[in-house]
């Protein structure tokens, strides 16, 4: 059995305070490093279906501005989370007037970050009565769209709003494949200064509040781009996807679960850990990954009902357990340079990345199979490490153990008061580089006794 390993890049100044809520801004540090100039790595060029989709002309005008954002009048969601290539998805809409509506593709595109697929216009009424409730006078086609993740932009008079939708082949499976799991259940359930609790019913028929309508997805826009700028050919799954069918990631080369996925039900987690147990690398970017319960209203599938915390089988599955959250931001230092994650980015041992610890963080699960080469103690008297481990079936485990880690890469987060924590540049280019190594390595099957 291989012996366990722990990248630990752990906090190093004391925190205090109540956890932010993050999401991407409108702008940010620019993209960094670009893959082909750094030395050494496990960045390849890329490949394939995705490497061919991400060759093609992108575009910026995916992002909406504050203002926009700000402004009152349009609000919206779909009927899916999730559709099959070529499926047709019910759009709601509220508001008065003729509404364009865009559909970008999230991915690299030498750094545009989307690619505008389709676009049509849609009449937006004066709904009454409940989201749950509302006429849907629209829908989405998506004949034609390549699969992947997307953000439907909306913009009516002066307002603008996203929709989340996925478009997946793997509804029926994903044996084989490098699966990146989105989680609107999560986005659902979080609002823009605090998240749903034990014995509250969420629904998915309702706009989300966060991320200007597109919830996490807006904040994991950059986590996106680097999986896809590997050239890795991944395909996309939601959460409630897995939610509604547990043995969809059966066999699968690798799970790589988005920035905040908090709210999973107990069918999820038994999932994935049996398919970490039969060799399917999985990776978290992010903190508090899987730590609440939820079960889905079996009359009702589009809404379910926060149960209790489960710590000890989300830990099963991350190796950590949840610590101290914070309003702002604090460094890493990196513990252990030699680590395969860092290849290709001339880290330095004690080297500090400044501004990637913040929101909810984890810790090392004791006991566990885990163990941290370096610590630094918070506020709260406990420890914020990011690590790597290796399971007995071969799979490696990667947990990025702060939420900060996907807003990060994108460029920039947000806190509970809407102060912008602006990415330190070398820490963004730092992490953009270990999602890259990580999901190239996790595109071998079970990569735990291949990596060096």
């Amino acid at each position: 059995m291989p012996s366990p390993r722990v990248l630990a890049v752990t906090a190093l100044a004391a925190l205090g305070g109540l956890a932010g809520l993050f999401s991407a801004g409108d702008g940010g540090v620019p993209a960094s490093t670009d893959a082909q100039s750094v030395r050494g790595g496990l960045v390849s060029q890329a490949s394939g279906a995705v490497a061919a989709e991400n060759a093609k002309t992108g575009t910026r005008t995916w992002r909406i501005g504050t203002t926009r954002a700000a402004a009152q009048g349009l609000t919206a969601y779909a009927g899916a989370t999730s559709a099959a290539p070529g499926e047709k998805v019910s759009l709601f809409l509220r508001g008065n007037g003729a509404t364009h509506a865009r559909a970008y593709r999230l991915g690299w595109y030498g750094g545009a970050g989307a690619r505008q697929v389709w676009e049509s216009t849609f009449p937006a009424t004066a709904q009454t009565g409940t989201a749950a409730n509302w006429t849907s006078t629209s829908s989405i086609d998506t004949t034609g769209w390549p699969e992947g993740t997307y953000l439907i932009r909306l913009d009516l008079g002066g307002a603008s709003r996203y929709v989340p939708l996925t478009v997946t082949s793997a509804r029926s499976g994903a044996a084989g494949r490098v699966v990146v799991l989105t989680s609107p259940m999560t986005w659902a359930a979080t609002g823009r200064k605090s998240s749903v609790g034990k014995g509250r019913t969420v629904t998915l028929d309702r706009p989300l509040v966060t991320g200007d309508g597109g919830g996490g997805l807006v904040a994991d826009a950059g986590l996106i781009a680097q999986i896809e700028r590997t050239g890795t050919d991944v395909v996309y799954l939601t959460d409630a996807d897995l939610a509604a069918a547990p043995g969809l990631i059966d066999g699968a080369t690798a799970l790589l679960v988005d920035g905040d996925s908090r709210y999973w039900t107990a069918q999820m987690r038994t999932s994935v850990r049996k398919a970490v147990d039969a060799g399917t690398n999985l990776a978290f970017f992010g903190a508090g990954s899987a730590e609440v319960n939820v079960v889905r209203n079996s009359t009702a599938p589009r809404t379910f009902t926060v149960a209790a915390a489960a710590t000890a089988a989300s830990s099963q599955l991350t190796g950590s357990v949840a610590t101290c959250r914070a309003n702002w931001a604090t460094a890493l230092t990196v513990a252990d340079p030699t680590w395969w994650g860092f290849e290709g980015g001339s880290v330095r041992n004690g080297e500090v990345l400044r501004r990637l610890v913040s929101g909810r963080l984890d810790r090392v699960a004791v006991p566990s199979d885990a163990s941290v080469a370096a610590s630094a103690d918070l506020a709260c008297g406990q420890t914020q490490a990011t690590t790597y481990r290796e399971k007995p079936s071969g799979a490696g485990v990667f947990t990025a153990g702060t939420q900060a880690w996907a807003c990060t890469v994108s460029g920039a987060c947000t806190d509970a008061t809407g102060r912008r924590i602006k990415a330190d540049a070398r820490a963004q280019q730092v992490a953009a580089l270990v999602t890259r190594n990580v999901v190239k390595a996790f595109a071998t099957p079970k990569a735990a006794p291949n990596l060096p």
